[in-house]
């Protein structure tokens, strides 16, 4: 215990050194500013303003450090585009590997007779962004409620971020011989993107690039990071364009040919394995509304997956008429929170319990 007590003693002084250095120096600069002024000629009033300037920077330099200090080690959210340095406290914070590099226990490569176990492929909401707690992702949910249900079965979550179609086939050739009966195939609205070419990576390159003077201050502050990104349109102009050129890549007809021909033959692959197929589409939340600009593409995967022998639950049809922003997981994450995971963990077990008795 004393161990670790010194152990998060010497990661806060080191991690914060530069302010305590600051705060240590503030005060005795305005120590020694005080006592001069005191003993100045100066007249009562004009010692009262100096003093009062004294310690209004010194409270400014105070105030500032505890927004700091909190934004640190006290404010614990996710970022969905990976542009604020909050991000990576939260991935140390939140994310543990198991040894085939996936967010999950470690996976058995034997399978005990009578176990039905479930794959779960995926990207970053499989992964389970924004989710603190591994628990709470569809896929452990699901798993908890199988086997509440005498069901034995094992979920594995295979879930890799920023990976679409193609990568995640890859994926499931590296671990196929985990031998799972049950593929959940959690797909999302840009997974059309090639791998290697998706058009949204260089616009994620381009706009998380900042001056020369605001990435030093954002090195250096997590407060003035936190506050740059907040008040900058960037954030939203960038959520803007990779709508559209995810969206795009579905209008483009040869590639959407292409991307039905491979989605399909995946998923005939599985089946001549023996393997069932649930598909489970999620909406873009980013853009999720009255308006919402991507129902036809929900339609067109929907009945791809459909006509190619999946079964196929649309999350779209759930979760409409909900206010956007109370599906988030938070206020910079539009990856889906603890309740659509929920919800989704419950349409699965209601599927996926016809293919198991």
């Amino acid at each position: 215990m004393l161990f670790n007590l010194w152990a998060r003693l010497s990661y806060f002084l080191n991690d914060f050194s530069l302010y305590l250095i600051l705060i240590s120096l503030s005060l005795l600069a305005t120590v020694i500013i005080v006592i001069l002024i005191f003993k100045s000629n100066l007249k009562d009033i004009n010692k009262k303003l100096f003093i009062s300037a004294a310690l209004t920077i010194l409270t400014l330099i105070l105030t500032y450090s505890f927004f700091e200090a909190y934004f640190r080690y006290i404010y614990d959210a996710s970022d969905g585009l990976g542009f604020l340095k909050i991000n990576e406290r939260w991935h140390r914070r939140h994310v543990v590997y198991n040894s085939d590099f996936f967010r999950d226990k470690n996976f058995d490569v034997n399978k005990k007779e009578g176990v039905t176990r479930i794959g779960v492929l995926g990207d970053s909401i499989t992964f389970g962004g924004g989710i603190e707690n591994v628990d709470d992702r569809f896929s452990n949910i699901l798993e908890k409620k199988l086997r509440a249900a005498n069901f034995n079965v094992e979920v594995y979550n295979l879930g890799k971020p920023g990976y679409d179609t193609e990568g995640e086939i890859q994926v499931y050739d590296s671990v196929k011989h985990l031998n799972f009966d049950i593929i959940v195939w959690q797909y999302f609205l840009n997974d059309i993107q090639l791998l290697g070419k998706s058009t949204g990576t260089p616009i994620i390159a381009r706009n998380s690039k900042t001056g020369k003077a605001a990435q030093f201050l954002s090195e250096k502050s997590f407060f003035f990071d936190f506050l740059y990104w907040r008040l900058s349109s960037r954030y939203n102009k960038t959520l803007l364009e990779l709508r559209s050129a995810d969206l795009d890549r579905y209008k483009d007809a040869e590639l959407l040919k292409l991307h039905l021909g491979e989605t399909a033959s995946f998923i005939k692959s599985l089946q001549n394995d023996n393997k069932k197929v649930v598909v489970i589409i999620f909406p873009l939340l980013t853009f999720f509304g009255p308006n919402y600009p991507a129902s036809d593409v929900h339609q067109i995967m929907s009945a791809n997956f459909k006509q190619n022998g999946a079964q196929v639950i649309d999350m779209l049809d759930y979760l409409k008429g909900q206010s956007p922003k109370s599906l988030w997981a938070s206020e910079f994450d539009s990856h889906p929170n603890e309740y659509v995971h929920s919800l989704a963990a419950q349409k699965l077990y209601e599927e996926i319990i016809t293919l198991i008795r």
